[in-house]
C-alpha cells in the first residue's frame, strides 16, 4: 500500500479515531489522509477532468489502485487498508472536489464492504483481494422493470440445484456495467429474497446494450437465462437476508452521500473563483449582495450535508445514512443549479463544466433508493424510536 498511513491498527485505535471526529476536527492522521488525496487529485485528476464524456476512467481508476487509494476501509486481511469509513469519506471528497468522475471509483468499494461484512470467509477470499489488488470490480445489480424503489416486488428468481444455483430474470440501470467482472445481484428465493454474486461469463448470463443517462454514462441490463452459478456463490438467503442487506447498505448510502458533496464542492469551488473574477457593471459580481447570498447558502448547505455524511460514517444506521444520502441528494442539485445561475449564459453551454456538474448531480436524487425512499426510512425509524434515543 503507498498509503501515507501505517498499516498496522488495533480495533482500539480505530474507535479513538472516531470517537476524537465526534469534534469535528480531524487527527492528525486524517489531516494528512486529507492533504495526500487532495495533492494527488490536483497533481494527477485536474488536466483531465470534465474531459471524459461519459467513458470510464480507467487510467485514474489504475493510478489510484497503485497509490493504495482503492479498498482503503476493507479489512487488511484481505488486501485493504484497514481505514475506517469516515477516512474512506475524506478521500473520497478530496479527489470528487477535483474530478468528480474519478471519485465515482471510490464508491465501488460499497459492493466489497457488503461482501465483507456478510459473505462467507470463502467468498472474502475469492473477491476482496481481486478487487484491491487486480481491479476486479463488483457491480449492484437490483432494479427491475417492476421493482425499482419497491424490491420487495422484484421477479428475477434463484433456484438452488444441489452444488449450483440457477438465476432466472433480468435487471436494469447497472452502473458501471462494462468494466464489472462480477454482480451482486438481488434475487427471490423459495424463503424470501437474498442476494447471490455472479461473475461476467457464467452460463446464461448476458449482458445488455447500454442506455445513456443524462449525464451521458452508459447503463446497461442484465440478462439471467438459467444462468448457473456455484452454490458459494450465495451471498445470503433465508428469513432474514433480506434485513441483513439492508442494513449492509448503509455504508453504501454513505459513499453516495459524500459523493454527492464532492460533486458540490466541485461545482461551489468553480463558482466561488468566477464570482472573483467576473465584473458586471464596474464591479466583481461576488460584490454583489444577490451573488453573495447565493454563495452564502450554497456554504451552508454543503457544510450541513458534509457534517451528515461524517456522523453517518462514524454511525452507519439506516436513520443515519438515510438521512445523509436524503439530505445530499437534495442539497447536491440546488448547489450545482445555483453555481450553473453563476455563471449565467456560459454554465449553460454544453462543454461547461457547470452544466456537466448538473446534470451529474441530478442522478443523486435517484440512483441508490431515490431521496423520496430514504424519507421514508427515516420516518419509519423516527416512529419506532424517535431521535437520538438510544433504545
Amino acid at each position: 500500500m503507498a498509503l501515507v498511513l501505517g498499516s498496522s491498527r488495533s480495533i482500539r485505535d480505530r474507535g479513538e479515531r472516531v470517537s476524537n471526529a465526534m469534534d469535528f476536527r480531524p487527527t492528525a492522521e486524517q489531516a494528512l489522509l486529507k492533504s495526500t488525496a487532495r495533492k494527488l487529485a490536483e497533481e494527477c485528476f485536474r488536466a483531465s477532468a470534465f474531459k471524459w464524456k461519459g467513458e470510464y476512467p480507467q487510467a485514474n481508476e489504475k493510478f489510484l489502485r497503485e497509490q493504495g487509494f482503492y479498498g482503503v476501509s476493507l479489512p487488511q486481511e484481505y488486501g485493504g487498508g484497514g481505514l475506517t469509513l469516515l477516512e474512506e469519506l475524506l478521500i473520497l471528497e478530496e479527489v470528487g472536489r477535483v474530478c468528480p468522475d474519478t471519485a465515482s471509483l471510490l464508491t465501488l468499494s460499497g459492493p466489497p464492504r457488503i461482501i465483507a461484512e456478510i459473505g462467507s470467509e470463502r467468498l472474502k477470499r475469492k473477491y476482496l483481494p481481486a478487487f484491491c489488488h487486480d481491479g476486479q470490480k463488483i457491480g449492484i445489480a437490483i432494479s427491475e422493470a417492476e421493482a425499482g424503489s419497491a424490491v420487495t416486488e422484484l421477479r428475477s428468481k434463484a433456484r438452488v440445484d444441489g452444488s449450483k444455483v440457477v438465476v432466472d430474470g433480468g435487471k436494469i440501470f447497472i452502473s458501471h456495467a462494462e468494466v464489472c467482472a462480477t454482480f451482486l445481484t438481488f434475487v427471490k428465493f423459495d424463503d424470501g429474497i437474498g442476494a447471490v454474486l455472479i461473475d461476467r461469463g457464467a452460463p446464461g448470463f448476458q449482458l445488455g446494450k447500454p442506455d445513456i443517462n443524462m449525464a451521458g454514462h452508459r447503463q446497461h441490463s442484465l440478462f439471467f437465462d438459467g444462468c448457473e452459478i456455484p452454490a458459494e456463490n450465495i451471498l445470503t438467503h433465508g428469513k432474514d437476508a433480506f434485513k441483513r442487506l439492508i442494513q449492509a447498505f448503509n455504508a453504501e448510502r454513505c459513499l453516495s452521500a459524500a459523493w454527492a458533496v464532492s460533486i458540490a464542492l466541485c461545482a461551489f469551488d468553480f463558482a466561488v473563483e468566477y464570482a472573483r473574477q467576473r465584473k458586471q457593471f464596474g464591479r466583481r459580481i461576488g460584490d454583489f449582495q444577490g451573488i453573495q447570498w447565493m454563495l452564502a447558502e450554497m456554504a451552508m448547505k454543503i457544510e450541513a450535508a458534509r457534517l451528515l455524511a461524517y456522523q453517518a460514517a462514524m454511525e452507519p444506521t439506516r436513520l443515519k445514512s438515510s438521512m445523509a444520502k436524503a439530505m445530499a441528494g437534495e442539497m447536491v442539485e440546488k448547489v450545482t443549479s445555483d453555481a450553473l445561475q453563476i455563471f449565467g449564459g456560459y454554465g449553460y453551454m454544453r462543454e461547461h463544466p457547470a452544466e456537466y456538474l448538473y446534470r451529474l448531480a441530478r442522478g443523486r436524487r435517484i440512483a441508490g433508493g431515490t431521496v423520496e425512499v430514504q424519507k421514508n426510512m427515516v420516518a419509519d425509524e423516527l416512529l419506532r424510536k424517535g431521535l437520538n434515543r438510544e433504545e
